[in-house]
């Protein structure tokens, strides 16, 4: 299986997710490509062509990382490429507060054009498409001290679990947090 990643492949969510895959390409711009810009979008869903699955983990501002999957699907989607897309979310994608925060609205844009191109797939000859929305990440624990987060490689294999689900199945959503609560951890 050859995969497509975006993000660095030395360290974050990634990185743990490659560990566990045979064949990857990281997409970042310690690779030459700057996944804000139009053009290496293009470029990146060109490659994607090449792969078994794209793993879309790069927290995208602007909501470019929604643009960059709408973007790999249209490549896809014209050659005819059967492809796994997977989008890696936030669960602050149900957030519903006053607070004036755009990633939380990003997020839930992206779940909302995974879950639309999802279904589209399921009823189509489109590719496999699934949005894995994680709660904080153990590399994160610093800026949440008071926080459970989720161990990262654990995180990661959450996907890889996906990727082995049997080929005539789609698993459209994942959304995963760790409990806050002591007692779950007791």
């Amino acid at each position: 299986m050859r995969a497509l990643i975006t993000g660095n492949g030395q360290q974050g969510l990634s990185a743990a997710i490659g560990k566990q895959l045979p064949d990857v390409t990281y997409v970042s711009r310690s690779s030459g490509f700057d996944l804000t810009n139009h053009q290496d979008q293009l470029r990146c869903a060109e490659l994607a062509l090449e792969h078994d699955v794209f793993i879309n983990c790069a927290a995208l501002w602007r909501f470019n990382q929604t643009v960059l999957m709408d973007a790999v699907y249209k490549a896809c989607t014209a050659a005819g490429h059967r492809i796994h897309l997977i989008a890696i979310g936030s669960t602050t994608d149900r957030v519903k507060n006053g607070k004036a925060w755009l990633y939380n609205a990003e997020k839930k844009a992206l779940r909302d054009w995974c879950n639309t191109l999802a279904i589209g797939g399921v009823w189509s000859n489109g590719p496999k498409i699934s949005y894995v929305s994680l709660g904080t990440l153990s590399n994160n624990q610093d800026k949440h001290p008071d926080r459970r987060c989720l161990d990262i490689d654990q995180a990661a294999s959450y996907v890889i679990w996906l990727l082995n689900q049997p080929r005539g199945i789609n698993i459209n959503e994942i959304s995963i947090d760790p409990m806050q609560d002591a007692h779950w951890h007791e």
